[in-house]
């Protein structure tokens, strides 16, 4: 996949997450689209897609989300995409299941470094983390990576690049 097409799917997948998602929650948790797409991108596609997907995706939340630091979603997504690339090295190429399994470890990873994060830039109380959340934003998560990572193989195959012969 090329950089462009990821940092506007990033951008689309923020718009999406800030405007669309919040309209439905279940249980008061939300999908955080732009977190599964950045693991799933990272799983399926390599390091530099799910980079741009994390870094592109957490600066246009940081900038849609009110009273939020300029930067803090960024960070946190970056450093659960570090986590994913670690996490990918000892899996085969064909990383469907490893994605989801990721997908739903990670979410709870995400938010407590987000949390970190904003507790010490903002001063957020800790106690703002509820576990219970996390669970069905993590289920909420793997229930959206499954259809991402088989779009997102599609997109790889159709528009990746172009194999060439080794000399």
């Amino acid at each position: 996949m090329t950089i462009p097409f990821a940092a506007l799917g990033a951008l689309v997948a923020a718009l999406i997450e800030t405007t669309v998602l919040p309209l439905f929650p279940v249980a008061g948790a939300t999908i955080n689209l732009v977190l599964v797409l950045a693991i799933v991108a990272t799983m399926a596609m390599g390091v530099e897609d799910g980079l741009v997907w994390a870094f592109v995706g957490g600066l246009m939340l940081d900038m849609l989300t009110p009273a939020r630091p300029l930067g803090a979603t960024a960070l946190s997504l970056l450093l659960v995409v570090g986590v994913t690339v670690i996490v990918a090295r000892f899996f085969p190429p064909d990383r469907r299941w490893p994605a989801m399994v990721a997908t739903f470890v990670l979410t709870a990873v995400y938010h407590v470094v987000l949390l970190g994060v904003l507790r010490l830039t903002e001063g957020l109380d800790l106690t703002a983390l509820q576990p219970r959340v996390v669970f069905v934003a993590a289920i909420l998560n793997v229930l959206v990576a499954l259809p991402a990572v088989v779009v997102l193989n599609v997109i790889e195959r159709r528009f990746g690049a172009a194999e060439r012969p080794d000399w």
